[in-house]
């Protein structure tokens, strides 16, 4: 499972366009699209760079602020294994520009009640140590904290505000979740 068609959903980038970028038969982009072929690790890297690029330009067109440095996802995100302190502060510099003020944030569930919200980069690297696990072997996988006795929580990419949350877990990332509200 890999997130090919949902950065493609996200930055607009056709089959079409990844092909003309990489120099490659559509037919081997469609495949890369349906996993029936791997990506060589150049190919990867090019990947990342094309989507990144665009994701950036997002960025720049919806914040006010000062632009930071140029942002790069990993190829962790693309493969949907991980999300990394870049892929973190490049989803967010992309798309809360155009949320109006709304946050992304990872939230974390007991037993479907929001326990603990994580909206600062400082605290995503604290809270994963710089690397939240997306899936491994295929199955989508909790946060265990390993300082409260190895308790688990379901946790979700959350769009928040102080009122209220919205579930964007499946918008970010390829995954078979049930949404939380």
């Amino acid at each position: 499972m890999n997130n090919l068609k949902k950065l493609q959903q996200l930055t607009g980038i056709s089959a079409e366009e990844i092909s003309d970028a990489l120099d490659i038969d559509l037919a081997l982009v469609k495949s890369f699209e349906n996993e029936e072929n791997m990506p060589t690790v150049g190919e990867l890297e090019a990947l990342v760079g094309i989507f990144s690029s665009q994701l950036d330009a997002q960025g720049i067109e919806t914040q006010s602020e000062k632009h930071p440095i140029h942002i790069r996802l990993s190829v962790d995100y693309l493969m949907n294994l991980g999300i990394t302190t870049s892929d973190w502060i490049t989803l967010k510099w992309a798309f809360e520009g155009k949320w109006q003020g709304d946050k992304l944030a990872v939230g974390f569930f007991n037993q479907g009640q929001l326990t603990r919200v994580v909206t600062s980069s400082m605290d995503f690297v604290t809270a994963f140590a710089g690397y939240l696990i997306l899936q491994t072997e295929g199955e989508f996988e909790p946060y265990i904290d390993e300082f409260d006795d190895d308790k688990e929580y379901d946790w979700r990419l959350l769009r928040i505000n102080e009122d209220h949350f919205t579930d964007v877990t499946q918008t970010i990332i390829t995954t078979d979740l049930p949404e939380i509200s």
